[in-house]
């Protein structure tokens, strides 16, 4: 029965997921009857009720285990204890005399209504003292209810405890149904009945269960509490493989082998038969990804996934791999760490070196593609012209797709190119550029070396050819996954266990130039994707100032609506804090705008109280970044914008704007402007708090739709 029951539920929260037809229930019900019975009826509530069964609830030394918590901005928190009692023979104000069904002998036993309002008073407390979650829900004016819930007891013995325990404290057998539950809570006395603001509701949420309240790895500062959406998705129910479908999977692959021993010709076939999209979602694990703005808590709700699956159930094997390596140094690392063994932390490459490693027994050193095609400028104009990170792009762009045969490059549509309005080559340029990758190849072949691409590559081709990783995982969490190019997912699926779970979160708006579907990478998430819509990283005013610059620019939106439909941020909700407006700061001089830089950072330190580790100072050109990085206090962050998604800062500057918006040599403007456009959008939503840009000389016209949402300042 528990088994029919967790599987019927398993099944609601996935229908849950798309279409929030039920009451969510957080937890598992007791082994009783009686819990189980109300677990089940409990899921008939209004859907946007939130259950929480068998949470721990502490305040000070007391700690109190209710059976049931619900938050619902009708009813306020409500507080529900559950006895399995067949007989009640005696009671009094406090505690009742039940007789044991299995010995006949009577016991004393605390009053069910008495241990519900205990509880509802710990959570009320717990509130009360907390200050961040006090001020996130801002008037704590709504009511605590609580009742004793007795499935086996008619009305006639319900009425009976009610004389002691109150009127209306009790639910009996006849209020355990779908058509009655909602009704019956609804009428349990309380002093007074007032709507709950969202806020409200959240901070509730957050105190019944902490995971919800989100507290800055590093140093510990409240960040915020997620929404429903957020709560939803970390603690989805994953189905795992059994050992016994795993076992059956592997004979069938093993009678398959045998019946055509050469399997890739059967693979071959195979696909001859099926259609392109069939074959993706065959070669796909479970998949859930979750899509969202920057801002919106991806990185948060993955993390919180980790805890969750390692949590509830501890044997899973889980990995989480980045490619980005302050977002591996600063959020993944410090914050999943403790759970090792069972989870680890991983950056992309360090994967792939180790499968490098295991097929060769050694290790060489990789080149970086930008810095062998700044070289190749010298001897070929056509670098400069074209612009060296186009040339950099492209030849990564080549070999990720495999048009690295000069008939396919010249011949075919250069789609995942910043979408369908990126940038057209000629016939005649095509064979230009694929002279350049020539080139490039045969420096590779002098040096001898490889590139990060070609490692990729290889590791994709070991795996598939039969070398075995050090281990394969239930659950792979990805982070910023606009990022993961075709082959690194074929990677990534063979680190899966057999049955395994993909979960994705990206931001699509933030990959122009690294743009594959996931069709394209060989991952089905139709119907399987979840949009995060409020970037609660962010002041309303930063978030406003951010979104302007993409909101009308239709590359950047047909990239955030893969899949045709139209998604933005919701700038309008009460989740958005409000703060002061982003400034931009014009000076005669490079020399009175770091002065400038310099003497507000030692301002915010010593007269606002920010740390230097809460600020960040970032640019494009790492010669900008070089003029601060000897006068900048200890601890102060300075990075290339490329590096940072998924990072978050109080505090951000950006210097020399007028330099991180140069113009690409040799770009079609459209393809151009939308870069600068997603780049600048990416770089100030990191900031939480502030946001300076500061220029010298003419503002750049494409942040011109920054302009009625900063405050100018001219020096």
């Amino acid at each position: 029965m528990g088994e029919r029951r967790q599987s019927s539920r398993e099944a609601r929260s996935d229908t849950c997921q798309e279409v929030c037809e039920v009451a969510p229930i957080y937890g598992q019900p007791g082994n009783e009857w009686g819990d189980q019975l109300v677990y089940e009826v409990l899921q008939s509530l209004p859907d946007d009720c939130i259950v929480y069964a068998q949470p721990t609830l502490v305040y000070k030394r007391e700690v109190r285990y209710p059976d049931y918590v619900i938050v619902y901005h009708k009813w306020g928190v409500v507080v529900l204890e559950v006895k399995d009692w067949v007989d009640v023979v005696e009671r009094d104000g406090d505690s009742a005399c039940v007789r044991r069904s299995d010995t006949g002998l009577i016991e004393r036993e605390t009053s069910p209504v008495r241990q519900a309002k205990k509880a509802a008073e710990v959570l009320s407390n717990r509130l009360k003292e907390d200050s961040d979650l006090v001020d996130y829900a801002g008037e704590q004016r709504f009511s605590y209810a609580f009742a004793g819930v007795l499935p086996h007891l008619p009305a006639p013995r319900v009425s009976w405890l009610e004389k002691e325990w109150g009127e209306g404290y009790v639910l009996g057998r006849d209020d355990l149904s779908a058509e009655v539950i909602a009704e019956r809570i609804s009428s349990i006395p309380v002093p007074f009945r007032l709507l709950m603001t969202e806020r409200q509701v959240r901070a509730a949420c957050a105190i019944i269960d902490p995971r919800n309240k989100l507290v800055d790895g590093r140093t510990r500062e409240f960040k915020g509490v997620v929404d429903r959406d957020q709560e939803r998705i970390f603690k989805e129910p994953i189905q795992v493989a059994s050992s016994m479908e795993i076992a059956e999977r592997a004979t069938q692959l093993g009678l398959d082998a045998d019946l055509e021993p050469e399997a890739k010709v059967r693979v071959k076939q195979i696909k001859q038969r099926m259609p392109k999209e069939s074959i993706s979602l065959g070669a796909s694990p479970h998949v859930r990804l979750v899509r969202g703005f920057a801002g919106t808590g991806k990185t948060d709700v993955l993390i919180l996934r980790a805890h969750y699956l390692h949590e509830q159930y501890p044997d899973l094997e889980i990995l989480v791999p980045t490619f980005n390596d302050p977002l591996y140094a600063n959020r993944l690392l410090p914050e999943l760490k403790h759970l090792k063994p069972r989870v680890d932390i991983e950056k992309f490459d360090t994967i792939c070196t180790g499968i490098y490693r295991k097929k060769h027994g050694r290790w060489i050193n990789f080149q970086d593609t930008g810095s062998l095609v700044a070289s190749m400028a010298r001897d070929h104009p056509l670098v400069d012209k074209l612009g060296r990170s186009f040339v950099t792009e492209e030849l990564i762009w080549m070999k990720e797709t495999g048009r690295t045969e000069r008939n396919r490059y010249v011949s075919e549509v250069r789609e995942g190119r910043g979408g369908k309005k990126g940038r057209v080559l000629s016939r005649e340029m095509k064979e230009q550029v694929f002279d350049l990758f020539e080139a490039y190849e045969e420096m590779l072949r002098e040096l001898p070396a490889y590139d990060w691409v070609d490692l990729h590559d290889k590791a994709c081709t070991y795996l598939e050819e039969g070398v075995e990783p050090d281990k394969r995982y239930d659950v792979i969490l990805i982070d910023e996954g606009q990022h993961f190019a075709p082959t690194w997912m074929r990677i990534v699926k063979q680190l899966a266990k057999p049955g395994g779970t993909l979960f994705i979160c990206d931001d699509p708006s933030q990959s122009v130039y690294r743009y594959y579907s996931w069709l394209q990478k060989g991952v089905e998430v139709m119907g399987r994707t979840r949009w995060l819509r409020i970037p609660y990283r962010n002041t309303r005013q930063i978030l406003q100032a951010a979104y302007s610059l993409i909101a009308d620019n239709p590359i950047a939106q047909q990239l955030v609506g893969e899949g045709g439909e139209a998604v933005s941020p919701d700038v309008a909700s009460d989740a958005l804090r409000n703060g002061p407006a982003p400034e931009v700061h014009r000076f005669e001089s490079r020399e009175a705008e770091r002065q400038f830089v310099l003497n507000e950072i030692e301002r915010l330190v010593d007269q606002e109280g920010f740390l230097p580790s809460e600020m960040a100072i970032l640019h494009s050109q790492g010669h900008v970044l070089d003029r601060y990085r000897k006068s900048v206090p200890k601890g102060l962050l300075l990075y290339r914008v490329e590096q940072q998604t998924g990072m978050e800062y109080k505090v951000v500057f950006v210097p020399e704007v007028q330099h991180a918006a140069d113009r690409t040599v040799g770009m079609d403007w459209e393809e151009d402007e939308a870069k600068q456009r997603l780049k600048f959008y990416m770089t100030i939503t990191r900031a939480r708090e502030r946001v300076y840009l500061l220029h010298q000389g003419a503002w750049p016209g494409l942040l011109e739709p920054l302009r009625p949402y900063v405050k100018w300042i001219v020096h």
